[in-house]
C-alpha cells in the first residue's frame, strides 16, 4: 500500500480567501454559475493563476550571509576584511571577489542593500523572513511556499505545488504550512537527483492498482457505516499520491535527463544541482521551489561566527556557479520573465568582526537579490553608510518584500484565509510595495 509520503490531507474547506472568494461568488452568481462547488472554485482559481506562468524560486542562504563578503563590500572601511571588490556586468556596481560568475549576471539582478528587520535570533528571524509575520506563540503562520501552494492548489495536478530541496541547518519543524494544514506542506528532498525511497513503488504498477482497488472497496464499507468524511480525506491523499508516483512528470526530478555539460555548469555542489532541479520543476509546472545553501564547509552554514576569513570564500564558491547558471539558463529558455528568483537569508552579519573574521548576527542593514518575474533588474536599491553600520538610503522592511512577492505572483496581499479557530489572517499585513522593482 502506498504510504502518504506527501503529507497531504483533505478537509480544511474553511481555509480560503475570504474577500477574494466573496467577489468570485458574486461574479459567479451574476453569471448564473452558482452550481460551482467550493472545490470547483479553488481549481478554477488555481488554473487561472497557473496560466499566468508565475512561479518563485527561493535560494535560501541558511544561517545569514555576510553582506561584506557577498553583495555589499565596503572597501576602505575598517570593517571590510580581506575580501576585495570586483566589477560586475552592471556599470559602477561592485561585489565581493568570491562571486565572479554572479558578477557576470548582475544585469539580471535587482540588489537590495538596505534590508532592515527586527529579529537577530535565527529561529525568530527565519519565522519572520519566511512567513512575513513576527513569531506568535498562539498562531503558526505558514511559510510563504505554503501560501503560494494554497493559491495554486489543484487536486488534479500530478506534482506538489511546493518543493523544498536540501536539509535546513537549523531544525525548522515549525517553519511549515502552519494554520494552512498539511495539504499545503512542502514535498521535501534532501538532495537533488535522489527521490525519497517511499516515492518509488516496490511492486509493478498493475499490482499496485489492484491493491488500491481493494483498499477502495474496504473504504466503501467503512463509509457506509458512518465514516464517510474520513474516507473522503483518505481517498484524496491516496489519489494524489497515486497520481504522483505513477506520473510521467516524475521525470522532472531526474537530473540525468540534462546534458552533462549543463550539469557541470551548475556546479558539482548540492546547491548547484538543487538550482538545476528547481529549474526543471518550475518548467514542469511547480509553483514554488526552495533550495537550501547550508555550505559544504561545516554544519554552521552561513552562520560564520568563527573563521569567517576561511569560511566565506568557500561558502560563496559553493553557490556562485549555481546561482549564475540558474539565471542564465532561465533567461535563455525564456523562463526568467515568469519566474521570480530570490536570493536571501534570515539576516546579515555585524560590521565588527573577530580576529579570525567571524561576525555575529545583524539585522540593521542586510541584503536580498531579486530577478525575473517582471521586476526591473540591473539596479541597486538602497544603501548602507560607508562603514556598513546602518541604512543610509531607502530602508526596506520584510513586509515590503512580501507585498512585492504578491505583486509578482498575481496575489492580493489583502486576501485572507481563515484558520481552524475561525481567525481571519491577511496574506501580508502592513508594508508597502517596493516601487523601484516595477
Amino acid at each position: 500500500m502506498i504510504r502518504p509520503f506527501w503529507n497531504l490531507v483533505a478537509g480544511r474547506d474553511h481555509v480560503s480567501h475570504r474577500r477574494g472568494f466573496l467577489k468570485q461568488l458574486m461574479t459567479a452568481s451574476a453569471a448564473g454559475a452558482m452550481t460551482l462547488s467550493w472545490r470547483d472554485m479553488l481549481v478554477a482559481q488555481a488554473d487561472e493563476l497557473r496560466k499566468t506562468g508565475k512561479a518563485m524560486i527561493l535560494l535560501w542562504m541558511d544561517g545569514g550571509p555576510s553582506q561584506f563578503e557577498t553583495f555589499n563590500p565596503k572597501i576602505g572601511s575598517q570593517y571590510q576584511g580581506p575580501a576585495k571588490a570586483i566589477p560586475t556586468s552592471l556599470p559602477g556596481v561592485h561585489i565581493a571577489e568570491y562571486l565572479p560568475e554572479t558578477a557576470k549576471m548582475m544585469h539580471k539582478i535587482a540588489l537590495i542593500r538596505s534590508m532592515k528587520s527586527s529579529e537577530r535570533d535565527h529561529f525568530r528571524a527565519i519565522k519572520l523572513v519566511r512567513s512575513g509575520y513576527p513569531i506568535n506563540p498562539s498562531i503558526q503562520y505558514p511559510t510563504w511556499g505554503s501560501v503560494v501552494a494554497r493559491d495554486r492548489f489543484d487536486p488534479t495536478y500530478d506534482l506538489p505545488a511546493f518543493v523544498r530541496i536540501g536539509k535546513p541547518r537549523i531544525k525548522t519543524r515549525d517553519v511549515n504550512s502552519g494554520v494552512l494544514g498539511p495539504r499545503y506542506e512542502s514535498f521535501k528532498i534532501d538532495q537533488a537527483g535522489t527521490l525519497p525511497e517511499d516515492v518509488l513503488t516496490t511492486v509493478p504498477e498493475e499490482r499496485l492498482r489492484r491493491r488500491l482497488d481493494l483498499s477502495a472497496r474496504l473504504d466503501a464499507q467503512f463509509a457506509s457505516s458512518g465514516g464517510a468524511k474520513r474516507v473522503l480525506e483518505k481517498q484524496e491523499i491516496y489519489q494524489q499520491t497515486q497520481r504522483f508516483v505513477l506520473s510521467p512528470k516524475l521525470e522532472a526530478f531526474r537530473l540525468d535527463k540534462e546534458p552533462k555539460s549543463l550539469r557541470e555548469a551548475y556546479g558539482k555542489t548540492d546547491f548547484g544541482q538543487g538550482c538545476l532541479l528547481a529549474r526543471r520543476l518550475v518548467e514542469t509546472g511547480v509553483s514554488f521551489v526552495e533550495v537550501f545553501s547550508t555550505g559544504n564547509v561545516s554544519d554552521q552554514g552561513w552562520d560564520t561566527h568563527k573563521k569567517g576569513w576561511d569560511e566565506n570564500p568557500k561558502l560563496a564558491e559553493g553557490i556562485d556557479r549555481g546561482y549564475a547558471t540558474l539565471l542564465r539558463d532561465l533567461d535563455q529558455r525564456g523562463m526568467l520573465d515568469n519566474t521570480l528568483v530570490v536570493w536571501m537569508g534570515e539576516f546579515g552579519r555585524t560590521p565588527k568582526f573577530k580576529p579570525d573574521g567571524g561576525r555575529e548576527h545583524y539585522s540593521d542593514g542586510w541584503i536580498t537579490c531579486l530577478s525575473g518575474g517582471g521586476v526591473n533588474m540591473g539596479q541597486v536599491i538602497g544603501a548602507t553608510d560607508d562603514e556598513g553600520v546602518s541604512v543610509s538610503d531607502r530602508p526596506v522592511e520584510v513586509q515590503d518584500l512580501f507585498r512585492s512577492f504578491c505583486h509578482v505572483l498575481g496575489m492580493n496581499p489583502h486576501d485572507e484565509y481563515v484558520t481552524d479557530l475561525d481567525q481571519p489572517l491577511q496574506l501580508v499585513k502592513g508594508g508597502e510595495l517596493i516601487h523601484e522593482l516595477f
